[in-house]
């Protein structure tokens, strides 16, 4: 599988002015050693928190740190990556990218070599498909610029990240009671999403899944296609299920929802498609 991760090794040193944004992935109680259902880290001489903000693990300290270094240990007890701490830093980062191990992350601060403070979290993502609409049914909630033919055969699906760390989207598949079947990751190299970013209608290599975070992509494969023998459309309502599955770059099994499907009119060109979870 052909991935293109943000590089794990990177490293955003430096002051950050203002306050921190709304957070995409928070740690739960259980990360920090909480009992009250939020990160606590009164009596912390270092931390004052610690979050997932897009792909990067952003750390805040207190206003009394003198640390000099931040450690951290990956969950097979190797050092995923280092950070020197400037005098008088308040914030800084550290990429976490999509290439990652998940589990337990050691956040161990330093002095001088000595041992400050240590913080664990738990980095791993939970994606889940939330909901899926077909282009010719919601023609406004199509991306900017798409042609007619895109609208009446392209879809639209929300993914959630639910977990607490960073993943992206690398591939979609449609199987089962469709016009229009695509290929898996094995048969087909490109993604079958849409790319965004291009003037040209191409295929996204990855599409970014922050923690905590809905993020909506499109097909690219044209599922919904009129010009199509493998499904019927009749007066009398032809009645299909079918599959949507979508690749990540953490997961090892593709996320995957079925869908209950009607066809209703003359023929796929002037066809009513209905569709819902099954």
């Amino acid at each position: 599988m052909t991935q293109n991760p943000i590089p794990r090794r990177t490293v955003l040193s430096g002051i950050v002015a203002g306050a921190a944004v709304a957070v995409s992935g928070c740690f739960s109680s259980s990360d920090s050693g909480s009992e009250n259902g939020e990160n606590d880290f009164d009596g912390d001489d270092v931390f004052t928190d610690i979050f997932l903000e897009d792909t990067d693990l952003v750390l805040e300290f207190t206003n009394e740190s003198s640390i000099d270094q931040i450690n951290v240990i990956d969950p097979n007890g190797e050092l995923f990556d280092e950070l020197s701490i400037v005098s008088g830093v308040s914030r800084d980062s550290i990429a976490i990218g999509t290439d990652y191990d998940p589990g337990v992350y050691e956040i161990i601060a330093l002095e001088d070599g000595d041992e400050q403070s240590t913080q664990s979290v738990t980095i791993e993502s939970d994606i889940r498909i939330t909901d899926l609409r077909l282009g010719r049914n919601h023609p406004d909630e199509m991306f900017e610029g798409a042609s007619d033919r895109e609208v009446r055969t392209e879809t639209i699906i929300t993914l959630k990240n639910q977990g607490s760390g960073p993943d992206a989207a690398t591939h979609l598949a449609f199987s089962g009671d469709v016009p229009r079947q695509t290929p898996s990751r094995d048969e087909y190299d490109e993604s079958g999403i849409y790319d965004e970013e291009s003037d040209l209608g191409s295929y996204a290599d990855t599409i970014d899944l922050p923690p905590g975070e809905r993020v909506t992509i499109y097909s690219q494969r044209r599922p919904f296609s009129a010009a199509s023998e493998r499904v019927s459309c009749t007066p009398e309502t032809e009645h299909g299920v079918f599959e949507v599955a979508v690749e990540t770059a953490m997961l090892d099994d593709a996320v995957s929802e079925d869908y209950e499907v009607t066809y209703t009119g003359e023929d796929l060109v002037e066809c009513d498609i209905e569709i819902e979870v099954e």
